[in-house]
């Protein structure tokens, strides 16, 4: 995926309220591209490592900036997790043509369920 691509996708998704983060990795956690609008301290890699091997080994639970989230959906091609308590908001990741992870973490506030945002992110994965 180009950088223009994946500006298109950030375009995209921020026709939604709520977008806190868009991450595109490769399948060894290196970020490729990255937008942030959280105030959190950046990503660590071994934090994605750790999110992608929930995904693939289906965990119940994952920890992304020291916050615990609930998975509630981990298939092959599309991830999805809420935190329950802490009010920190969801994570939906789906995987590209090219077989990279593009993941958001979406705040609260967004006005759509996790649903409505697994869906949305999984076509931006495909529409590039």
């Amino acid at each position: 995926m180009e950088k223009q691509e994946f500006q298109e996708i950030i375009d995209k998704l921020n026709e939604f309220q709520g977008v806190e983060t868009i991450i595109l990795i490769n399948s060894k956690a290196d970020i490729l591209f990255q937008y942030d609008l959280s105030e959190h301290e950046p990503l660590e890699v071994q934090s994605l490592k750790n999110l992608i091997k929930a995904w693939k080994e289906k965990e119940p639970s994952i920890i992304f900036r020291n916050q615990r989230y609930a998975v509630l959906k981990s298939e092959e091609l599309q991830f999805a997790a809420k935190n329950t308590t802490g009010g920190k908001g969801n994570i939906c990741g789906s995987i590209t043509k090219d077989g990279d992870y593009l993941i958001a973490h979406i705040s609260n506030e967004s006005g759509l369920s996790l649903l409505e945002w697994s869906v949305l992110v999984n076509k931006r994965a495909f529409s590039i």
